[in-house]
């Protein structure tokens, strides 16, 4: 706890960066605030957690970027 009191005086006192760190944009993206419930079957399922897996990514982003793809396809046709 003395690590966290120790940063948080430090924070406090206008010391919380030194003048060699980096300052970094970042993108702000839309948050996503709806959810859409999908059933499947574990074995369904199991496969998309091993895709996700492999991909490096969460099995619900995954299916996500799969639903995504697929609306910018009909988007384009």
């Amino acid at each position: 706890m003395a690590d966290i009191d120790k940063a948080i005086k430090e924070i406090e006192q206008g010391n919380a960066w030194d003048e060699s760190d980096e300052v970094v944009q970042i993108e702000v993206k839309k948050p996503l605030n709806k959810v859409i419930p999908v059933r499947l079957s574990a074995d369904k399922w199991e496969e998309i957690r091993k895709e996700a897996r492999d991909l490096g990514v969460g099995p619900t982003t995954l299916a996500r970027m799969w639903i995504l793809e697929r609306l910018r396809k009909r988007v384009k046709a």
